[in-house]
Order: structure tokens, then C-alpha cells, then sequence
């Protein structure tokens, strides 16, 4: 027994190594991904208005012209914002610790981008926020703000691997090396972490492609077919094989980036981040197996998820923000988050449970852990209701991401 647990323990070392290695490889190829975006974009541009632009008429260009404006200007707009808005950090603390230090002037250019006077901001083009902002500024947020918008008597986890505080829904990024507010994922192509503060521009940004994309194979299916044609005969600038690599990139993009946009607006609608999504079909599965029902506590409903993301609505800003490359500040400050109320219907179920890591989100029907719910009863167990609300992070922390809590 002694060979077999050395030998995996060995193997185990082993994979951590080439996980080490892979998220290293990550974080230094993320530069080039970032640059071949660029090239393929703004080359994917050129070649479009270069062989299809030139050859359509005033009255289909002026039908057309919304697009040709809105499509250019978001495609590069988004994608400028996404890889220079920091997605949001917990603490300066967890930076200046981290081994992956961020561009000294980052908080200067954020700054520039997020300031009332800037040409990014809607508050120069007019777009008020109609409601009271939840945060404002930089992706830095104090830990006193952040207690200051929690119950007084909750304590705010820490990070073990980078010793600062770690926010509810916050995630210690390994190719970062710091921890991410409200983390979506690492993306190599914008050399960053999608988080709180560029998730919105992330989206967009996927929207745009995705329409850009099916703008370019829709209207230059027979410049498609004419670039195999004579090369005398092709009445753009650029060679024909440029026109014919970008119609094929396009199609390909077409199909796979509206899939994923797809894939993280449902998510949207739900309130979860790609991280969430697994911990919540988990927590799902385990109590179906319960006979409860399980809820996402941050899902208020579709309508209010969405307006809370894109941070639009009665107490946001106007809809007309999704149309332009505009610096919109989250609805949230990163360290609390609204979260629904339970169901009135209620009954004890009739099994124990499968899943003990369910135990702290069971709450009453008033949203209060543990207490009497109104009219209800409890089990000698404590267990109240048929319905269960997510935990507030202990499933959901990172592997060996759990320091304790912050003094």
C-alpha cells in the first residue's frame, strides 16, 4: 500500500506541474493572442470594404450604413475596453503581493477611460444613470467599503494564495495570481480575467463579432466565389486570397462565437458566472436527490438579471448604452450582491440529506438561516421547507483558495 500511495502522490505532483506549466504558457502567450485578434479584425475590416463595400450602390449602401457604422465602431471599440478595463481586484493588498504585477500606470489609464470627461464615459454623451450607483471608480475597493456594504457581523473571507480578502463570488485567478471579482473565466485573447468590471464589454464584444461575422459571409458570398477567378479580374486592393481566408474565418467564427455568446447571455439570465454554472448543477443534482428544489440565491429573474449586468433599467442606465463602446460601471461594488427570497410553500421533507454541504443554505421561507418561518414548521433536524438556496461561497471557493478570514 506504501508503493501505490507513493506512487500517487507522484503522479498528482506531476499533473500539478503540468497545470503550473500550462497556466504559465497561458499568461505569456496571452500578448500574442491579443495581437493576432487585431490583425484578424481589423484585416477582416479592410478586405470587406475593399472588395464588397466598393461595389454596392447608394441605396443599399444608405440601407446598410446603421451597420457599417455600429459594427466597426463596437467591434474595435469593445474590444479596446476589454483588454484595458481591469476586471476588478479585492485589494491593492493582493496585487502588490501577487507575482504578476500589473502595469504601474493601469490605475491612471482606468482613470482616463472611466472619468465623467472622457469620450468612453455615457455621462459625456448624456446617458445618466438614473439610479443611485453602487460603486464608482476604480476596480480597487477598500476592505472597509466592503464591510460597510455587508452585515455587520459577517466576516469576509482571505485568500491563501495571495493573502488578501476574498469577497462573496470573487475567485483567485492561477494565471493571474490574484484574486478576481466576481470572475467569470481567463480569457488568452484578451490577456485578462473576465471579471466584474469587463465582463459587459466582453459580451459585446461577442455580439458584434458574432454580427460582423454573418455581415461579411452574407455579402460577400459571390466576392467569395470571384476570388478563385483571375487575379486581373479582382477589383479589390487587396490580393483576392486576403478576401477568401477572411470569408472562410468568418464562417468559422460565425458558427463557434455566437455558441458561446449564446452560452454566457443564458447565463446572464440566470445571474451565474461560468464558474457558478458547475457548482450550481451540482448543488442542483444533489438536492433533487433530497426531494427539494434548489435555488441560485443571486437569480432574481430574467428581466432584473439582465438589467442588473448590463446595469440598465429604471435604476441604471439607458438601453441605448449597448449600442455604443461606453465605459459602464457595474451595477454591483463587487462585495455584496442582491439576492432573492425564498418561496412561501413549504413543507418538511421526508429523507435526509445526501449532500451535507447543502445544511448551510437551508433557510426559512423569510430568508433568515435557521429561524421559525412564519406559520411553518421545522424538522428535528433543523431542515425548514422544500426549498434550498446556494450556499455563500464555501463550495464555490477555489482549490486551496481558502485561507480562513480576514481579522
Amino acid at each position: 500500500m506504501a508503493i501505490f500511495r507513493t506512487c500517487s502522490g507522484l503522479v498528482i505532483r506531476c499533473f500539478k506541474r503540468v497545470e503550473h506549466a500550462a497556466d504559465w504558457l497561458t499568461g505569456k502567450a496571452g500578448p500574442v493572442f491579443v495581437f493576432l485578434c487585431w490583425t484578424l479584425i481589423i484585416l477582416g475590416g479592410l478586405c470587406f470594404f475593399d472588395a464588397v463595400g466598393r461595389d454596392l450602390g447608394p441605396w443599399s449602401t444608405l440601407l446598410l450604413l446603421p451597420i457599417f457604422i455600429l459594427v466597426p465602431l463596437n467591434l474595435y471599440g469593445q474590444y479596446y475596453l476589454v483588454t484595458h478595463v481591469p476586471p476588478g481586484f479585492p485589494s491593492s493588498r493582493a496585487l502588490a503581493l501577487s507575482p504578476n504585477p500589473l502595469p504601474q500606470d493601469i490605475e491612471r489609464r482606468w482613470f482616463d477611460l472611466s472619468t465623467e470627461k472622457s469620450l468612453w464615459s455615457p455621462e459625456r454623451w448624456g446617458m445618466r444613470k438614473r439610479g443611485r450607483p453602487l460603486t464608482s471608480g476604480y476596480g480597487h475597493v477598500s476592505q472597509q467599503d466592503g464591510n460597510e456594504g455587508q452585515d455587520g457581523s459577517k466576516r469576509i473571507r482571505r485568500c491563501r494564495k495571495c493573502d488578501g480578502p476574498k469577497p462573496e463570488r470573487a475567485h483567485h485567478c492561477s494565471v493571474c495570481k490574484r484574486c478576481i471579482l466576481l470572475m467569470d473565466h481567463h480569457c488568452p485573447w484578451i490577456n485578462a480575467c473576465v471579471g466584474l468590471h469587463n465582463q459587459r464589454h466582453f459580451i459585446l464584444f461577442m455580439v458584434w463579432l458574432s454580427i460582423g461575422c454573418w455581415t461579411v459571409a452574407l455579402l460577400g458570398i459571390d466576392k467569395f466565389w470571384d476570388s478563385f477567378g483571375s487575379i486581373d479580374s479582382w477589383p479589390g486592393y487587396l490580393p483576392s486570397i486576403f478576401f477568401t481566408l477572411t470569408w472562410v474565418l468568418c464562417i468559422a467564427i460565425g458558427f463557434a462565437v455566437p455558441i458561446l455568446c449564446a452560452w454566457h447571455i443564458y447565463m446572464i439570465t440566470r445571474n451565474e458566472t461560468s464558474i457558478e454554472s458547475h457548482d450550481n448543477a451540482y448543488l442542483e443534482s444533489r438536492a433533487k436527490a433530497d426531494g427539494l428544489i434548489y435555488l441560485n440565491p443571486y437569480d432574481l429573474g430574467r428581466r432584473r438579471n439582465l438589467n442588473f449586468f448590463f446595469n440598465i433599467g429604471p435604476d441604471g442606465y439607458s438601453k441605448w448604452t449597448l449600442l455604443f463602446p461606453l465605459v459602464v460601471p457595474p451595477a454591483s461594488n463587487g462585495w455584496s450582491y442582491p439576492r432573492r427570497s425564498m418561496p412561501s410553500d413549504h413543507h418538511i421533507p421526508a429523507t435526509g440529506l445526501h449532500a451535507p454541504e447543502l445544511a448551510d443554505g437551508l433557510l426559512a421561507p423569510d430568508g433568515v438561516n435557521g429561524k421559525q418561518p412564519s406559520g411553518g414548521d421545522v424538522a428535528e433536524d433543523g431542515r425548514i421547507g422544500r426549498y434550498v438556496m446556494g450556499d455563500h461561497g464555501s463550495l464555490t471557493d477555489d482549490e486551496e483558495g481558502g485561507g480562513g478570514f480576514m481579522d
